[in-house]
Formats: structure tokens, sequence, C-alpha cells
């Protein structure tokens, strides 16, 4: 069943800007129009977008450098283009030391591509292609941009900073928030879906299931019953003999409904009578637009908070593993005048500790209406000596 994609546009940092949600038969190329449209929008003249190998097109790169610039994996390089070539810089990245060097090269499309497109005639454009590879190893990598004014090392450096960061971004995003979610379906395209298993015989099946095993406990039941008879008879096992029997017969009469029933069950059904009452129409994509709106809020609040958090930790592998444990701690709020008074629980290890009471210190100076504390009493202690307060 098709579903939806979301599409995010973030700073080299991986910082989303904003995003776009679009139905997954929509191609990615015309999204990145949209991108850059909104960014001239927003002030910043002629952006350079850096993205995957899926919005690469040579007629979609002469469109698109109208407008903008931008950087993306080049594709069709033979191997005898990346020899021979002179490394004239170098870039340090992440710790990794790279060589960088750089050609023009026209570039071309096949005329089978531009008539699937509706063009008669095949489009050609030039385009600056920047190699790097990494000091010490053979492999080289090569990008396209249309930009030829920043040095090659940069563009090299945006290229690198796409391949991680927003990486990254989509999978923090997607582990501390809601982000990717469906806020409906589309009938117009679910009608030109196959059918789909019917959801109403699975359940039905699974009655039966239950009905059979309630069944094998009332004749298990009623052999031990029958079994006592055999050895003394007694009113009260007759009785309940006879009321095991009322019950078994009960469950084989629903037993037959329900075979009955799944007999005239089609097995596959249309998505769309699954989905009935459940369609997505506009209010659905703006609740998503405004909710998507507010988790990005919150994704860079936090980012903020790592900022601030690293002066206080000294451990960089860790600092937002920390950072989520100490916000995520229990406690209790308390309202002081017109502050409200937030005292987190007790850290037992001594050196996350004193980086939540460091990191307190550091929030509360910023004269927030919140005053951040940590507790001084470990969990389980009953005396209460030398209580302090940040």
């Amino acid at each position: 069943m098709k579903g939806n994609e979301i599409y995010v546009v973030s700073d080299l940092d991986g910082k989303p800007l904003f995003s776009i949600t679009e139905g997954c038969d929509i191609d990615f190329r015309p999204i990145i129009i949209r991108a850059a449209d909104k960014i001239i929008s927003l002030g910043i003249n002629r952006p350079v977008l850096v993205f995957d190998r899926g919005g690469y097109g040579v007629h979609f790169f002469s469109q698109l450098s109208i407008r903008a610039d931008f950087v993306t994996w080049a594709r069709y390089v033979k191997k005898d283009e990346l020899k021979d070539l002179e490394y004239t810089s170098c870039l340090m990245f992440n710790g990794k030391r790279y060589l960088i060097a750089e050609k023009t090269k026209l570039i071309r499309e096949s005329i089978s591509t531009a008539i699937k497109e509706g063009r008669t005639e095949a489009t050609s454009t030039e385009v600056r292609m920047v190699v790097f590879k990494e000091l010490d190893k053979d492999r080289s990598v090569a990008i396209y941009t249309s930009n030829h004014q920043k040095p090659a090392p940069d563009i090299a450096a945006y290229m690198l900073s796409r391949w991680g960061e927003s990486e990254n971004f989509f999978k923090e995003i997607m582990s501390l928030y809601n982000f990717n979610y469906h806020p409906g379906y589309d009938l117009k395209e679910l009608e030109e879906q196959p059918l789909v298993n019917n959801p109403e015989v699975k359940t039905i099946k699974k009655t039966i299931k239950g009905i059979k095993q309630k069944m094998g406990q009332l004749a298990l039941a009623k052999q031990e019953t029958e079994s006592k008879i055999k050895i003394r008879k007694d009113l009260r096992l007759e009785n309940k003999l006879n009321k095991l029997q009322e019950e078994i017969d009960k469950y084989n009469k629903e037993l037959e409904a329900f075979h009955a029933t799944l007999k005239e069950m089609p097995d596959k059904v249309s998505i769309i009578e699954v989905l009935r009452g459940r369609p997505m129409n506009k209010a659905d994509l703006e609740k998503k637009k405004i909710y998507d709106l507010i988790q990005m809020i919150a994704f860079h609040s936090r980012e903020h908070l790592v900022s601030l958090f690293r002066s206080c930790y000294d451990d960089p592998r860790d600092v937002k593993q920390i950072l989520t444990k100490i916000t995520k701690l229990a406690g209790y709020v308390k309202l002081a005048g017109k502050t409200l008074v937030v005292l987190l629980d007790w850290i037992e290890d001594k050196k996350h500790r004193k980086a939540a009471i460091k990191f307190c210190h550091l929030i509360n100076s910023m004269t927030p209406r919140l005053s951040f504390r940590i507790s001084s009493i470990p969990q389980g202690t009953i005396a209460v000596k030398n209580r302090c307060t940040i």
C-alpha cells in the first residue's frame, strides 16, 4: 500500500529547517525545486542544495541551476576519468584527511531518457566534477556541482556533511519523537491498490481457535468427572457432568456458525473497505504540519541543551545519552512565589551527578522562571542530613 515520504531540509549540522510531506509516488526532483523556492522565499539567495543520487538528472540540473546551486554524487563516471587527476588541495573532516582534485565536465542525458520525460531533444550541461579520496587509500569518489566559485574542499565538505549529519538527524528524531507516522489515507491512491487480506477472516479464525481451546478444557473436565462417577455415584457429579455437556454443546453450535460464516466470507477485500471511515484529507495533513513543527522545535531545543551541556560533561562520546538520562529523571515540581522549582531525583553515578549539578547551575544563571535542582538525598534514604539545594 502506498504511503507518504517525509523530506527534511537541514543545515550542514543536520539541524532541520523545514519538512515537506508528499505521497511516495511523487518524484524526488520536484521536491528539490520546491525546497529551493522555499529557501529563497526565506531570504537566502541562490542556496546550495546537497542531495543524494535520487535527485540525479541532467535536465533537472539545468532547471535547478537557474535558481540554486547543487551538490550531488556523480553517476556514470568511468574509472579512466578518475585516473591521472592532479590533487591540488586537501581537507580534514571528522578526523580523516582527504586529497581533493577537480575538473570541468560536460554531461549529457540519453535520448531515451528525454523521450521518456516528454522531450524530443536530449539535454546537456556543464558541471564541475570534484573528486576526493582519503589519504593513503586508492578509492576515489566523484561529485557534481554547479557552483564554480566555492573552493573544492568546501564542496567536498558539503557532501561529506550530508553523508553523516542529516542521517543522524533522522535516526535521532525518530527515536526521540513521533516523526515517522501516517496521518491518514488518500482514497484516490487506494483505488489503484490490489486487494488485501480480509481482516475479519483473521479475527474469526482467532475466535475459532479460542473456542476450540475452551472446548478442549471442558472435554478434559468432563473426562475427569466421568472417571469419578465410575468410582462413586454422586448426584453433584452428575449435575456437573450435565452442565459441562451443555457448555460443550453450546460451543459446538457457535463453532458451526463461525465455520459457516467463514465459508461465505471472501479471503481478499478492497483496501478501501478495510479503511472505511479513515480517509486522509487536507485537515489531516495540516495537523501533521503543525505537529512536525512542534517536534522540530523540540529537537532544536534539545540540540541547544546539548551545546550547553558540553561545557558540563567532559566525555564527548556520550554527551547526548547522559543529557537524556538527566532530562528524563523523575522528581517533583513546586511553585515558590513566581518561580517554578523543579527538583530532580538523586543521580547515583558521581560523575553524572556532578555534571547534572553544574548543568543546573548553568541553566539557573540564565534567570529563567524555572529553577532546576538535583536532589541531594539518595533514593531510599529516610533521614535528611545537611540537605542543600542549588
